[in-house]
């Protein structure tokens, strides 16, 4: 009987990686627009479901907690956002000042020898904003 060849999550993700960039390289435009439009579906997907795994993971572990775990819960509450707000100034802050200057020194978007494919339109976009 063989033995099964086992391989952790850390190699994974890099087997992964790698094989992305080579197929996004690699493949024609079609088929990078599919795997474009499955991560923008994901992404939005997974950005929705976050916060609500969270609640579900924290707030029983607080509620578990006994007295004052109301207090608990809204302070973890407070600096979830607190961070989440000072996270965002900081990119955009970081994103004005350092982009503008990086973008002038490259002469604008950088191109692959297959084209452009910053501009890879998706075969599908979801938007909540009307």
């Amino acid at each position: 009987m063989q033995k099964k060849i086992r391989i952790g999550l850390l190699p994974r993700v890099i087997i992964a990686i790698l094989l992305g960039l080579f197929l996004g390289y690699y493949l024609p435009a079609p088929a990078v627009r599919v795997f474009l439009t499955f991560n923008s579906i994901f992404s939005q997907f997974l950005g929705f479901m976050i916060p609500l795994i969270i609640i579900g993971l924290v707030t029983p572990a607080i509620a578990g907690i006994g007295k004052g775990a109301g207090k608990l819960l809204l302070a973890t509450v407070v600096i979830a956002y607190v961070d989440t707000i000072v996270a965002g100034g900081l990119s955009y802050g970081t994103g004005t000042w350092l982009f503008p200057s990086m973008i002038a020194s490259t002469g604008g978007a950088t191109t692959d020898r297959k084209g452009d494919r910053a501009n890879t339109l998706l075969y599908y976009q979801y938007s909540c904003n009307g």
